[in-house]
């Protein structure tokens, strides 16, 4: 083992190695005894929770070579463990249990203190096994921006093909409905299926004829790279009306390869880093076996891979210590890389809503209050695969709009004004249930009534939170900072998408499903009016998207970023990145799309550098 010496920080800013003592290196590896076997030329890493949504498709192309071994390592349980985790209409049914890695947020100072719960998979296939099937791309200006920041070869022309390698539409009966719409331009012949549920809410089809009055029309499709318009959104369903999560589509097509191997149940503690010559290698990992409890090391003979996600990816980086000098040293951690950027730059979505009181069959909530019609819808499912649970829980109706440089200029929203003009700016989510499931403080939903829910997410926030240390174990989650709200533009335009929500649901498409005073809004209720009271009311309710991204964001190394063009982390040979936090400007919509296309991207990258 190569004994590293303590040396010191030449600028906070910029990347610089440091060499942390002998002996607790060497200490450290006095736990650990190596797998039998032969290494894997590829170790691709999943932290405490998942092998990723990401993780399981790049495994799955690099293990095409059949020179090539790859092994996965998976901190969770299969998802399976979980009855009926495939029902689309089961979707919010998997959060909080054992494939749930249900994260915390320390207290929001910006959302007065509150906690918010950061639900993501701790299964295969990561959190595409435990999310609402939303698929979608976002504009190609975002991608074009990834590019004019420093990146290579990720522009929307670049990535565009990546996006139709990893999809196939599977058109159904209803799509020659005038919203059930898709371009067959826009997908290829990849593992991830794409189509629409044989069921629906009707009051779905109102909503896409009552946007129109604040301007947004229905479109035949979004993810061609104009994400504006309103339209049925596919989702990750199989032809069978069945979820499908990267361990369906892509691993399970790949899993009897001799070269790839996945493992569950083991939970990586830390990155093996080696020093050969001037620089740090990355030559394994550190883990935890769950099943037996013995902690082991595994070697990669080319690349360690990170897959972890935005949150346990630069956990990772900082047990292993790379990362922010003053984080590290205050966990008691060794610098290897002292990189200040890791961890920060994390911009996510954040959605609030407005409920209202409607007729049963504007809503799915009849599955929560009627026990008798649930266990028939059950059964239709599980005999045909059809019917209410068909249907994702959370809804698939959603519109983008942009804001024009006027509108933007009337909500001194500068920020954007010439680099986020090209692009939706807000998100209207149709959910035919009460969202989110708790009571806010004007309104608790009751038993035996039917409500919807006109949901609204910022989709080019200006904040910035950041991901940080709890302590030097992996078995505490990261300390998550959301910062939701922390800049006065993202506050501006999440009151001005409030009051186009109520402009929408006073028009007579949605006004016929609603029941009781003020148009049938329960929550907030016809009391908030001012912006200091629709503020106060998002401040109280605003949760998240589940789209966070960019803490290891690919940016040049004195631009701040974590990895480079090619996801190598800077300062660490053989040592990348591939899941949403290399993302460096999020998308103006879902996320999982863009992350299947970042591990074809990352397949094509590894491949070439290793001349493969």
């Amino acid at each position: 083992m190569v004994k590293l010496l303590a040396s010191v920080l030449s600028s906070l800013s910029a990347i610089c190695v440091l060499f942390a003592s002998s002996s607790s290196a060497e200490s450290a590896w006095d736990e650990w005894h190596t797998d039998g076997g032969s290494p894997y030329d590829f170790v691709i890493v999943g932290g405490l929770s998942t092998g990723g949504t990401a993780g399981l498709a790049l495994a799955a192309r690099l293990s095409e070579n059949p020179d090539q071994t790859v092994l996965v390592l998976e901190g969770g349980e299969q998802p399976d463990v979980v009855a009926n985790y495939r029902t689309p209409g089961a979707a919010l049914n998997l959060l909080g249990t054992v494939i749930d890695s249900g994260f915390v947020s320390i207290p929001q100072v910006t959302l007065k203190d509150r906690q918010i719960t950061y639900h993501r998979g701790r299964t295969s296939g990561g959190s595409s096994a435990i999310n609402g099937m939303v698929y979608g791309r976002g504009s190609s200006s975002i991608y074009n921006k990834w590019q004019e920041l420093g990146n290579a070869n990720w522009s929307w022309t670049d990535v565009f093909p990546l996006f139709r390698k990893s999809t196939s539409f599977l058109p159904q009966n209803l799509n020659d409905m005038d919203f059930f719409t898709y371009d067959p331009a826009s997908f290829g012949n990849g593992p991830v299926p794409l189509t629409y549920p044989p069921w629906y809410p009707e009051s779905s089809v109102s909503f896409i004829e009552a946007i129109g009055a604040i301007g947004v029309e229905p479109v035949q499709e979004l993810t061609l790279g104009t994400n504006v318009g309103i339209k049925q959104i596919p989702n990750t369903i199989t032809s069978d009306y069945q979820r499908s999560s990267s361990y369906n589509n892509y691993f399970e097509q790949a899993k009897s390869r001799p070269n790839l191997e996945l493992r569950m149940l083991s939970q990586v503690r830390q990155i093996i880093l080696e020093q050969q010559g001037s620089n740090f290698v990355a030559t394994g990992v550190v883990y935890t076996d769950l099943a037996g409890g013995s902690t082991r090391n595994i070697t990669a003979k080319k690349e360690v891979i990170l897959s972890a996600g935005c949150h346990q990816t630069p956990q990772l980086l900082m047990l292993s210590g790379i990362g922010p000098q003053e984080i590290l040293s205050t966990n008691g951690i060794p610098i290897y890389v002292a990189n200040p950027n890791v961890g920060q730059n994390m911009q996510d979505h954040f959605y609030y809503s407005i409920n209202v009181r409607v007729q049963e069959a504007a809503s799915t909530e009849f599955l929560i209050n009627d026990i008798s019609r649930m266990q028939v819808a059950g059964q239709e499912y599980q005999q045909s695969h059809t019917g209410p649970l068909s249907y994702p829980g959370s809804g698939s109706t959603h519109g983008f709009q942009k804001l024009s440089k006027g509108e933007l200029e009337s909500l001194n929203a500068t920020e954007l004004i010439g680099s986020r003009e090209d692009q939706a700016h807000i998100e209207y989510y149709w959910e035919p249930t009460f969202f989110p499931l708790l009571p806010t403080p004007q309104y608790a939903p009751r038993k035996n009534e039917s409500y919807f829910s006109l949901t609204a997410g910022v989709l080019a926030p200006v904040a910035r939170g950041n991901v940080s240390l709890q302590s030097n174990q992996i078995i505490d989650s990261p300390a998550i900072n959301l910062n939701y709200m922390g800049a006065e533009t993202d506050r501006r335009i999440a009151i001005e998408a409030f009051k186009r929500m109520r402009s929408i649901l006073q028009q007579p498409q949605i006004q016929q499903w609603t029941i009781g005073p003020a148009g049938g809004e329960v929550s907030p209720g016809p009391a908030v009016q001012t912006d200091e009271e629709i503020l106060e009311y998002i401040l109280d309710t605003a949760t998240t998207a589940y789209h966070a991204v960019g803490t290891c964001q690919m940016l040049p190394q004195d631009q701040g970023g974590v990895v480079d063009d090619r996801l190598r982390v800077y300062g660490v040979k053989g040592l990348r990145v591939v899941d949403s936090s290399i993302f460096p400007v999020v998308p103006d919509d879902h996320i999982m799309g863009p992350v299947y296309m970042v591990a074809e991207k990352a397949a094509i990258v590894i491949m070439e550098d290793w001349g493969l």
